[in-house]
């Protein structure tokens, strides 16, 4: 794997200061770096958006057609032939006795232009749903089941449709409410004065409500121009919150009266059992619904952000290598126009930069300009061949001024002298103890020599004298 090649950047991307007077169309680029920079302003910000609307979830309106139907079985044909204490007492079996099945079923309609794989993922019918209740129009006393009732359950599976089977020959009247579930908690305004004032014609959520009110406030001037945590509300608005001056902080408190839980979808539907077995309503119902859209980081111009960015990286480079060649051709004509103008000039302002070059590597001032005295003689020396009367003067010079400059009063100096003083004692101090080991090994030596001499007088050697 090839290892990134670290782009370089400049830290001034500026032009020279005096570019301008040889390039007038140089002020273009000035003008494009300060448009730059708002564009940049504006990319985080639109970026920051970006981001933020990918973490969220995505909903698009669909519509829900639903349909509603019966199924007849084991009818007789006239209505009564067959009654409930029949039915009750068990003189029919379960499988002879009439009956009818009330089927509930949804669809969602694909939409506009969608593509096959579009409609990859379906959609169940009780996906949509909050809860349902089904009541049934006949007698009490003949029969005890006639509310039928459903709640979404997080354990439950999705299905397409419901269904209620029930005995019977006779056609019975149904009213079916639906509590169609949304993507966002909507309410109803309960305030037709509200709902007026603010042009609301279904229900709403919370943050769509207050926004209207805003709405409706900014376009009316309503906001106190002195305090603007106050509202000075007109005839209209004053009559439905019941309050001449409304504050920001209160506002969400005071509309929360205003919203209640919007009201139940009802189908009112005939279950036929006579002239035939199968039954439809005249009439499918169309409800809008809220689904949540596949995600959209591949969709669209956020494909390309990354490649847009790699091509703006690789600008971002070109331009900075151009400013470069720029900076250093007008340090290299500025530094032979210089030259050419006055050469003698040039040279002392040179023997001065180095200098000051020298101060700062050597850390010392005093030694960078002995140092480069020191360089003005050699140079001197080699390039012009000076005679030995010059460099003896360029030489006493130089002592002159380090005996006359203050150069050992300054701060570091007797810090200097006391380790100078210390490695001076530490030195002698290792002599001292040499001298003193020297002595002591002579003196070692020489009392060996005197023992053995010692030795040979007190035993002579044989034959002698």
């Amino acid at each position: 794997m090839a290892t990134p090649v670290k782009r370089k950047r400049l830290v001034e991307k500026s032009l020279p200061p005096k570019i301008e007077s040889y390039i007038p169309e140089s002020r273009l680029f000035a003008q494009l770096q300060a448009l730059e920079r708002r564009l940049d302003t504006k990319i985080v910000r639109k970026r920051l958006e970006v981001q933020e609307a990918l973490g969220k979830p995505v909903y698009k309106k669909r519509i829900l057609r639903i349909f509603v139907s019966n199924l007849a079985a084991n009818q007789t044909g006239a209505a009564g032939a067959v009654g409930a204490d029949d039915m009750d007492d068990g003189r029919l079996g379960a499988a002879d006795a009439p009956s009818w099945t009330l089927r509930i079923e949804g669809r969602l309609l694909d939409a506009t232009g969608a593509t096959p794989k579009a409609r990859a993922t379906p959609h169940k019918f009780s996906e949509f749903i909050n809860s349902m209740v089904v009541e049934l129009e006949r007698d009490p006393d003949l029969y005890s089941d006639n509310v039928v009732q459903w709640r979404r359950a997080a354990a439950d599976n999705d299905v397409d449709g419901f269904e209620v089977k029930r005995r019977g020959d006779e056609d019975v009247k149904v009213k079916i409410m639906l509590d169609i579930r949304t993507a966002t908690d909507r309410f109803k305004v309960n305030s037709p004065l509200l709902r007026e004032l603010l042009d609301i014609r279904g229900p709403i959520s919370k943050a769509g409500f207050i926004m209207r009110l805003w709405q409706y406030i900014k376009f009316n001037n309503l906001q106190d121009s002195d305090d603007p945590d106050q509202i000075r509300c007109d005839a209209g608005l004053a009559q439905a919150l019941g309050s001449s001056v409304v504050s920001f902080t209160t506002l969400p408190q005071m509309l929360h009266v205003f919203l209640t839980r919007p009201d139940p979808l009802i189908i009112e539907y005939t279950v036929r059992v006579h002239a035939g077995d199968f039954h439809m309503a005249q009439y499918a119902f169309d409800v809008e619904v809220e689904i949540e859209e596949p995600s959209r980081q591949s969709v669209g111009p956020l494909a390309n952000v990354q490649a847009r960015h790699r091509e703006l990286s690789q600008i971002e480079s070109q331009l900075a290598q151009k400013m470069q060649d720029i900076h250093n051709a007008r340090t290299k004509r500025d530094f032979l126009r210089s030259f050419a103008e006055d050469p003698v000039a040039f040279v002392h302002r040179w023997i001065d930069n180095q200098t000051k070059d020298l101060e700062v590597i050597l850390g010392d001032r005093r030694h960078g300009l002995e140092a480069a005295l020191g360089a003005i003689m050699a140079a001197d020396s080699t390039a012009q061949e000076l005679t030995a009367e010059r460099q003896q003067a360029l030489e006493r010079e130089t002592a002159k001024w380090l005996k006359e400059s203050a150069l050992y009063d300054e701060p570091w100096a007797d810090e200097a002298v006391f380790h100078y003083l210390s490695a001076k004692t530490q030195e002698r101090m290792q002599q001292l103890l040499q001298q003193q080991a020297q002595q002591q090994q002579q003196a070692q030596q020489a009392q060996q020599q005197q023992q053995q001499q010692q030795q040979q007088q007190q035993h002579p050697t044989p034959g002698g004298g």
